[in-house]
């Protein structure tokens, strides 16, 4: 079975508007709410493409009951959240132009009573299943990822890893099947500015040497790169209108796992991730089967040699 795990969700309120003006009144287009954190839209994603998963973290107040019945209608997710004291967070994305803002909530403390309720759910999983987290930590657990890789690592449980910061370098150790930083992220792990593809390969490489199976760095419009101890792969830009990257990254991780799972092929599995992330970025709402089939013959994907 395959896990997601978000340990900060929040209901997303995504507003359109032609252009947004400060210390003025701001008319939106369109706008609407749904469940949202990256790990919860990896399932969504997932389902879109016929998956199933089981969705797992920390909801809590009158948001919280959003995001459980907002995800009802998504049949392929089964739900095992737990419910907390505190009020889940609500972030707003604004779409301007050919702009976005966001601005995100920090979300409600989780106490260590009910954090190692869900270390005890992880710690049910076995070698056929796949844990993949998502997004940022929770308030009062800053070392939450750690402990969870670390009981991947003890069980033998393949784990995929798509978190902000420099957190990766606290599991990194722990061989995670997939990590996904963005470029900006990479910078941030190494406190350095990588100017050029082959600092890029560079440092991916070295992700590679510490510990990561498979380490997919998107670059947003430059594109994507997919290394592995073995290869290196880089997809070919495609050019289209931009409509919502929020759940961009989310869908390439579903796509990744949505692939892997039946081919166990890591260059196909790339693939059809940058046709997910490309489906939701060119889209009005998160990728599907059919958004995500109108990309395949588009994208082209290249074995670089260094």
């Amino acid at each position: 079975m395959i896990y997601t795990c978000t340990l900060n969700p929040a209901i997303d309120y995504i507003m359109n508007l032609s252009v947004l003006e400060s210390n003025k009144i701001n008319h939106i287009k369109h706008a609407f709410f749904r469940a949202g954190g990256k790990g919860i839209n990896v399932s969504v994603v997932l389902h879109n493409l016929g998956i199933n998963s089981v969705a797992l973290g920390f909801i809590g107040d009158f948001t919280g009951s959003f995001i459980k019945n907002d995800l009802k209608e998504y049949t392929r997710i089964k739900l095992d959240f737990i419910d907390i004291p505190g009020r889940t967070r609500m972030n707003i994305k604004i779409n301007h132009g050919n702009k976005e803002t966001d601005v995100n909530d920090r979300g409600p403390k989780v106490s260590n009573q009910d954090f190692n309720k869900l270390l005890n759910q992880i710690d049910q999983l076995t070698e056929n299943d796949l844990l993949i987290c998502s997004g940022s930590t929770c308030q009062g657990q800053p070392a939450a990822y750690q402990k969870i890789a670390k009981i991947c690592d003890k069980r033998n449980i393949k784990f995929i890893m798509d978190v902000p910061g420099k957190e990766i370098l606290d599991f990194i150790d722990y061989k995670p099947f997939l990590i996904k930083p963005n470029l900006e992220e990479l910078e941030d792990y190494f406190d350095i500015k990588i100017g050029s593809m082959k600092e890029l390969i560079d440092y991916g490489k070295r992700l590679v040497d510490m510990g990561a199976s498979n380490v997919l760095v998107s670059m947003g419009s430059k594109g994507s790169i997919l290394l592995d101890k073995d290869h290196i792969y880089r997809a070919n830009k495609i050019h289209g209108q931009v409509v919502n990257t929020t759940g961009a990254g989310d869908s390439m991780i579903a796509g990744f796992v949505n692939s892997y799972i039946q081919y166990e092929d890591i260059k196909k599995a790339y693939l059809y991730a940058v046709s997910a992330g490309t489906a939701t970025v060119f889209g009005e709402g998160l990728a599907t089967k059919d958004t995500c089939n109108m990309y395949q013959d588009k994208i082209k994907i290249k074995e670089i040699h260094s």
